[in-house]
């Protein structure tokens, strides 16, 4: 019994909780390695950008996007690195990930949280949010970016010398500008939080002339980051909300998702406001603790920003569920504990409660090992002929028993990922048709508006210049590029020709498209399902009437 009381109460030393913080960081940035997945939609989008950059295409001078590249430069190193498969991107992402808990656990450091109160709020950002994106987004990278940059914001108010001061203020400038070129919101409203933060801080100081390096250092990133790029109509595609764009910031939205929804964020946005006036109360000096200013504005920073991204980035629907650990870390930084938190005894119990916390991502796979011990109808009541809260609604129950198999892909491009059987089917008929009528791919003209671009690769055939990224209808794909597409199509100026069909999102790949291709001189050659778990989308493929 003395033995277990002496592992209870062992207490962990700062040393060792350095080595758990990296160990959890690694663990869970590493895991996404060794399980098999199901192909994901958006997919497509990083693969293409990363291939396209990795073969050495330039943006808005070969292919056209409405926001900046920075999304895709890990991915199409990668891409140079060990392939341009799928399952690389996964590689990408781990890297992203690890990145992303290092900025984390930097950041607490830098404002002197002691890293047993990190370790938890590191937990929460494992289980939330790293382990659920375990492919790249652009919507995540945006995030990160914008950690690196706050971390580094960080490291230059504490800088000791004018040489790391003004070396850390200028990372700090090029991770805003490059999070603001990865994603417009996000990398917007960090940057709303940094300049926010350095006001604050040069206000505290009396000190101004940081905050004028700052601004001339972010129109010298802003300025290398544009210039490059204008004599190839970049002012057209990049997103601000001008024509032919439209401003995804509506106010409307944003206060009905608060006021709606948001309940989380509003319960944090209370507890929040109750430390601070307890903090004035208690500390006469606080307007003069820098620390304290610069953790207080963050946090707050980081609870608007989620409250708005989730509105303006609303894929995919958690994007903004990293605000939990800030606010967790926030919170137990300012609670006065009576016990010693280091000591085993109390870490593992919380650690079970943080698990039990958010079971809700990985007991999606716990849940095939409960399904052993259980009737498949107890754990996931999906016996209709039983009325429970899994079954009462006939569409879902239903739709549930008529799910296509689903099985690991062989071909190379797609190898060890979940693809429905009628999708691989589909890809090796594509494949046979071109290896039959085509003796080089190199000049094959493909226009691919269908989630499965690494058919590219698997092909051989160049992904098409002066044509856009993706094709969802006035996000990346306007009026002007769908008439000059349209008149392609009627010329036969394309060889072979993919559509997929999503009945259930608008215009994601455009329905003039598919009207144009009907009525000219193409015919339907396939169809097949395209790999998505709503099973209603369909890829056609088009081929000229006359050379097959």
């Amino acid at each position: 019994m003395s033995f277990f009381k002496r592992i209870a109460n062992y207490t962990l030393s700062e040393q060792q909780l350095k080595w758990v913080l990296i160990f959890v960081a690694v663990l869970f940035s590493l895991i996404p390695v060794f399980v098999k997945f199901p192909f994901k939609i958006n997919l497509f989008l990083a693969w293409e950008g990363a291939y396209r950059l990795a073969n050495g295409q330039i943006p808005y001078r070969d292919f056209y996007l409405p926001m900046g590249i920075g999304f895709w430069i890990i991915p199409a190193l990668f891409f140079k690195l060990f392939g341009a498969k799928l399952f690389t991107l996964i590689f990408a992402q781990c890297l992203i990930n690890f990145i992303s808990c290092l900025a984390f656990i930097g950041i607490f450091r830098i404002l002197q949280v002691s890293r047993i109160k990190i370790l938890l709020g590191l937990l929460v950002f494992c289980l939330s949010y790293v382990f659920v994106n375990f492919w790249p987004w652009y919507n995540q990278t945006v995030f990160v970016f914008g950690l690196i940059a706050i971390y580094f914001l960080l490291k230059h108010f504490y800088g000791n010398t004018v040489t790391n001061k003004i070396t850390y203020l200028a990372l700090t400038c090029f991770f805003l500008v490059l999070a603001f070129f990865t994603k417009q919101d996000g990398g917007a409203l960090t940057i709303a939080i940094a300049t926010v933060i350095i006001i604050a801080d040069s206000l505290l100081i009396r000190n101004y002339k940081w905050v004028a390096l700052y601004f001339l250092l972010m129109a010298i990133f802003s300025i290398g980051f544009i210039l490059p790029f204008l004599g190839f109509d970049f002012t057209y595609w990049f997103n601000l909300g001008q024509p032919p764009h439209f401003s995804r910031i509506s106010l409307g939205d944003i206060l009905k998702d608060i006021f709606e929804h948001s309940n989380w964020l509003k319960f944090y946005l209370l507890v929040f406001v109750v430390i601070v006036f307890n903090k004035i109360n208690k500390e006469s000096d606080f307007l003069k603790n820098r620390k304290s200013i610069h953790f207080i504005l963050l946090s707050f920073g980081i609870l608007v920003q989620a409250a708005i991204v989730q509105v303006t980035s609303y894929i995919p629907h958690n994007v903004n569920i990293y605000f939990h650990s800030f606010a967790l870390v926030f919170i137990l930084s300012n609670l006065k504990l009576e016990f010693n938190l280091t000591q085993l005894k109390y870490i593992s119990v919380l650690v079970i409660f943080i698990l039990f916390w958010w079971s809700n991502d990985y007991w999606r796979y716990g849940k095939r090992v409960v399904n052993r011990v259980f009737p498949q109808s107890v754990v996931q009541g999906n016996d209709p002929s039983k009325i429970s809260k899994y079954t009462w609604s006939l569409n879902k129950a239903q739709g549930a028993l008529k799910r296509q198999k689903w099985k690991l892909s062989k071909i190379p491009s797609f190898k060890n990922i979940y693809l429905p059987e009628a999708t691989i089917e589909g890809i090796l008929n594509i494949k046979k048709l071109v290896d039959e009528n085509f003796d080089n791919t190199d000049d094959l003209k493909v226009l691919n508006m269908s989630e499965l671009t690494p058919l590219a690769r698997e092909l051989g055939y160049t992904p098409l210049v002066n044509h856009p990224l993706w094709f969802h209808k006035n996000v990346s794909i306007f009026d002007e590029q769908i008439k000059n597409i349209c008149e392609n199509i009627n010329k036969e100026y394309y060889d072979l020709v993919l559509f997929q069909d999503i009945p259930n999102l608008n215009n994601f790949f455009p329905y003039e498209l598919q009207s144009c291709l009907q009525s000219s001189s193409y015919c339907i050659n396939d169809k097949f399902l395209a790999p998505r778990v709503k099973e209603n989308s369909y890829i056609e493929v088009y081929v000229k009437k006359d050379c097959y």
